[in-house]
């Protein structure tokens, strides 16, 4: 697809805390600035809390029972379990796109209905024992307002959520477009962090795109004349609703894929756009990236949103998993719990979510 995405990097370095109620195990985060900068061997620890703005912010009553009621999970399909794995490893929680907005539906989106949806998930979440939970971007669908309704029922959960963003959250006002990660608690644009064994690399897919930054910035400029090239290219996922990885963000997720490798950890990839399987909703620079990880064979899994259909694929024995659209639908959900063991992740599905068993390459 072309040589890899470049555009001017700011140097500013902040930290932020991430949403979230509680804690599970220990984890060491390595992060960048919120600007994508990376600070270079730096420990980053987040607080255990829900930004100031939603520390008295309540959950919506949306109880477990209610959620039991209402929720569409196969029991029979979920994938078996050996004896003893049901406690081996450890388990996260995944929501994708839950995309709220104060708006009415529109097609198979209801926008409102997303603060039930994630109360519940968050009430599911709450009643099992995890390392963290994960939205993978996309938490409103437009209007900073829709910020303070869907930290609601975060900000009631016991277990803390690592972040990521996604093009809709940056459909906001211009100027306040430099504020979305630390509106979302995020400690960092991309940033990396260990969990018993495995490296968590947490990708920003929006570094490199026409929504992400403020129009006629460096960044923007670059980010349109791209667009345009690959338009002309006819690429398919040429669209102005995806983005791409800038070149530092290829070398910084080249590093912390090299240095996980030489620690013996294997590396799990969070993102909010896909780059397999071939999908209009993909990276601009897929291929980019699918080269980086070919010479990583301890990367073992990718996991992204964006997609609301979902999708699913191997490649080169690594599984990729686009998760369902938590806001699609009217009367059912889409979310997960993932156990994570030694050789595998088993994906458990809820709602529209199917369950998985991710079986690592040998590495």
């Amino acid at each position: 697809m072309g040589a890899a995405l470049i555009f001017p990097m700011p140097a500013r370095c902040r930290r932020f805390p991430v949403i979230g109620g509680g804690a599970g195990r220990a984890e060491r985060i390595h992060g960048s600035t919120v600007n994508g900068d990376v600070a270079e061997g730096a420990a980053l620890s987040a607080p255990n809390r829900p930004p100031n703005n939603a520390a008295a912010m309540t959950s919506l009553p949306c109880t477990r029972r209610k959620f039991l009621g209402h929720s569409l999970a196969a029991v029979a399909g979920v994938p078996f379990l050996a004896r003893g794995a049901a406690t081996a490893g450890f388990e996260i929680g995944l929501v994708a796109d839950a995309q709220y907005a104060d708006v009415d539906d529109k097609g198979t989106r209801f926008y409102r209905k997303s603060l039930g949806k994630l109360a519940a998930a968050v009430d599911h979440f709450n009643g099992r024992e995890l390392a963290f939970c994960v939205h993978l971007g996309d938490l409103i669908d437009r209007e900073w307002k829709s910020f303070d309704e869907v930290t609601r029922p975060l900000a009631g959960s016991r277990h803390r959520w690592h972040q990521l963003l996604g093009n809709h959250d940056f459909e906001v006002l211009d100027a306040r477009k430099p504020e979305v990660p630390r509106r979302l608690g995020m400690a960092w644009r991309h940033g990396s962090f260990e969990q018993d064994g495995f490296c968590f690399a947490v990708l920003d897919t929006n570094d490199v795109s026409t929504y992400g930054h403020r129009e006629g910035t460096p960044e923007n400029v670059a980010a349109a004349t791209e667009l345009a090239r690959l338009t002309a290219a006819k690429v398919r996922q040429a669209k102005s609703w995806n983005g791409g990885l800038g070149a530092a963000q290829l070398a910084w997720l080249d590093r912390i894929c090299a240095a996980a490798r030489t620690a013996g950890r294997k590396v799990i990839v969070l993102a909010h756009h896909p780059v397999f399987p071939d999908n209009e909703h993909n990276l601009w620079n897929a291929d980019a990236v699918l080269a980086l990880l070919d010479r990583h064979p301890h990367v073992v899994a990718w996991l992204n949103g964006h997609n609301h259909a979902g999708a699913f694929g191997e490649r080169n024995g690594v599984p990729h998993v686009t998760m369902r659209g938590m806001v699609e639908t009217a009367d059912t959900t889409a979310f997960a719990t993932a156990r994570v063991l030694a050789d595998r992740i088993v994906l458990t599905g809820h709602g529209r979510e199917p369950s998985r068993e991710l079986r690592f390459k040998p590495v």
